[in-house]
């Protein structure tokens, strides 16, 4: 859009009502009673925001169509990862465990899904001539004589561009150093994930000795009970320090982009299982424990007493 903010203004009397943050709340099915965000209007993409899953993100449509995994989820307070994961375009894993893990870790997946978050801020303002969204909050995960791990969220968009971004604060509030296993689950399904799309990433295999700097896997139609793949990459950043895997569709191109430096692993998960018919791009501190890799790189990232780090993670949806 090149309309100025005044010739903007002049058309629509309260902007914020129009284009800002809309929280609403689930009344209804495996959702009910779960406070929500919605961000619209950005470029053909609208995404909704949990803050009931650590300001996650939630269902993603993209031109109308829903494009982020749907699963035949129980409920979002059943007993099992599987029964109540909701999917979503973003499902936060860790911060304790990823992949398969104890009960007393936290399960699969770890307990992140399950944290509420507060949030601080759910506002659109004017950035000279354009409109910029935000959504902030915190979230704990911690037990007494046990990890005090916090992180501090902020979601950003703009109207009219196709892009959402997700930034973390993590800290270690506690006087043991830990490790944070932090992956990014990042979920689409169909329409963007059918047969002759295929997924790439600059990265290689972890147990590879190969030299190249691409990884590339073509996509099949759903087929009944055909079990699921995990590949674990190390991600390769470019010249500015960011890597970036993409889904590329028929119609569509989406872009996963993130630092190395902060998130230095990445999984690729598929499911080309009708009824489970799924692709995740996943980069994380760690690979999921269940992946087959070293095991240096299931560990996590080490985090002293009172030291933090930053990751961001942009994902860009583009038409073809």
């Amino acid at each position: 859009m090149n309309d100025t903010r005044r010739d903007i203004e002049a058309r629509i009397g309260a902007v914020e009502r129009a284009w800002g943050p809309r929280t609403v709340q689930a009344s209804n099915g495996p959702e009910a009673e779960r406070r929500q965000i919605d961000l619209r209007g950005l470029g053909g993409l609208s995404v909704t925001v949990e803050p009931d899953q650590f300001l996650d993100l939630g269902l993603a449509l993209w031109n109308g169509d829903t494009v982020s995994l749907t699963t035949p989820s129980t409920s979002a307070r059943a007993e099992s990862w599987g029964r109540r994961w909701l999917g979503g375009l973003l499902t936060t894993c860790g911060l304790t465990a990823v992949g398969r893990a104890s009960v007393e870790e936290g399960g699969m997946h770890g307990r992140a899904h399950l944290v509420p978050a507060t949030v601080t801020r759910a506002e659109g303002r004017w950035n000279g001539d354009a409109y910029e969204l935000e959504v902030a909050g915190t979230m704990r995960e911690g037990a007494i004589f046990e990890q005090n791990l916090t992180v501090e969220r902020t979601i950003e968009a703009e109207h009219g561009v196709s892009r959402i971004t997700v930034s973390d604060v993590v800290r270690n509030e506690g006087f043991d150093s830990v490790p944070v296993k932090l992956l990014y689950h990042i979920n689409l399904g169909w329409p963007l994930l059918d047969a002759g799309a295929h997924v790439e990433a600059a990265a290689s295999p972890a147990a590879s000795d190969s030299s190249e700097s691409s990884w590339r896997r073509d996509l099949e139609a759903p087929v009944p009970q055909k079990p699921e793949n995990v590949d674990a990459l190390v991600a390769i950043a470019g010249d500015d320090g960011w890597s970036v895997a993409e889904l590329h569709s028929e119609t569509t191109v989406v872009s996963v982009r993130y630092r190395t430096e902060e998130l230095p692993y990445l999984t690729i998960w598929r499911s080309e299982a009708a009824g489970s018919y799924a692709l995740g791009i996943e980069p994380g501190t760690c690979w999921p424990s269940h992946a087959e890799g070293p095991q240096e790189g299931k560990t996590g990232r080490l985090l002293a007493p009172g030291e933090a780090f930053t990751t961001r993670v942009e994902i860009t949806f583009t038409a073809r």
